[in-house]
């Protein structure tokens, strides 16, 4: 099976498994590129296999670029929120104006914070700004600590949704 051939055949196949997974239209047409790119580069190793199997491959290709695509974007989305822990320090080699606009940034975010339902808001406040551990937070809340990350991951995700849909992040 020619090259062209299966880039004719499962566009439509490899697009719907990366928009289903991204849920981006922009990023899904990426993301198939770049694993119509990645099976081409080894496409003398692949080009023995059935029809049906050359298939396969394509979709595990578009899976697992996606599935490093959703990583990636967890991390940076991540290191947004860790951020909120150094909510109260200001980097003084920025004008004052940028000041003013991170603190009521920063404000802003706090208030969100604490918005959020109980235990969220109480997790999210004694983890990023009290910088309380998460052994010291499981003692204060009478739980463990594998109930404590839950609940954390949980808020995180909660709190980027509120910020995200107010276009903050």
């Amino acid at each position: 099976m020619k090259f062209e051939e299966i880039v004719n055949k499962y566009t439509n196949l490899a697009y719907k498994i990366a928009i289903d997974m991204t849920s981006s239209p922009e990023d899904s047409q990426d993301l198939v590129q770049e694993a119509y790119l990645s099976l081409y580069s080894h496409f003398k190793e692949y080009k023995k296999l059935q029809e049906n199997e050359m298939r396969n491959v394509l979709c595990r290709i578009v899976l697992n670029k996606c599935k490093d695509y959703l990583k990636s974007n967890k991390r940076k989305e991540s290191t947004i929120l860790e951020d909120i822990s150094n909510i109260e320090e200001f980097n003084l080699q920025n004008d004052f104006v940028d000041e003013l606009i991170k603190k009521d940034k920063n404000e802003y975010i706090k208030e969100k914070l604490q918005s959020l339902k109980s235990p969220y808001n109480n997790i999210l406040t004694q983890y990023y700004i009290e910088e309380n551990s998460l052994d010291e937070i499981a003692k204060k809340h009478k739980t463990t600590k594998g109930t404590i990350k839950v609940q954390l991951t949980r808020g995180k995700k909660i709190l980027k949704e509120i910020l995200r849909k107010e276009r903050i992040l």
